[in-house]
């Protein structure tokens, strides 16, 4: 009997120790690249109705790091505009959204290079930024999210 009891409590041991839960910088990262798996940007509803842009504005602001580090990443989105014939980068997503959750708005950014044109209805396919406007602009957010 004393057997199977600590042959139980073995197993109880080995099966809790196996079930360990992710780790919460690895959700993030997951739900930022899984941006790329958008269809649809809408001009004011923007991502929303999508999983990972659900979850990631609803992520709080523990997110909001792992935001910044993407707003680099040139990974395309499979959102398509047929008259600009483009597909938005996940940085182009990814700005949009850290815009919004900071209630800033691009002209803070405007002297780092950033321009967001009113040519088309939608600003996702309308965003002007090169390689090294994109790390200014990470720089400034950096900045901005260790203020809030």
């Amino acid at each position: 009997m004393k057997r199977l009891i600590a042959f139980a409590a073995g197993g109880i041991l080995l099966c809790s120790a196996g079930c360990t839960e992710p780790s919460k910088i690895g959700q993030m990262e997951e739900l930022v690249t899984a941006l790329a798996h958008m269809h649809d940007w809408d001009p004011y509803m923007q991502g929303k109705g999508h999983y990972a842009y659900d979850a990631v504005m609803g992520f709080g602001p523990d997110i909001y790091p792992v935001l910044v580090a993407h707003l680099t990443d040139e990974t395309p989105t499979a959102v398509y505009d047929e008259i600009s014939r483009r597909n938005p980068k996940i940085s182009d997503a990814v700005l949009l959204m850290l815009l919004t959750l900071t209630k800033a708005k691009w002209q803070d950014f405007a002297d780092d290079g950033l321009f967001i044109s009113t040519a088309l209805p939608n600003p996702i396919f309308c965003i002007k930024w090169d390689r090294i406007t994109k790390m200014k602009v990470q720089a400034r957010f950096s900045r901005v999210i260790d203020k809030l």
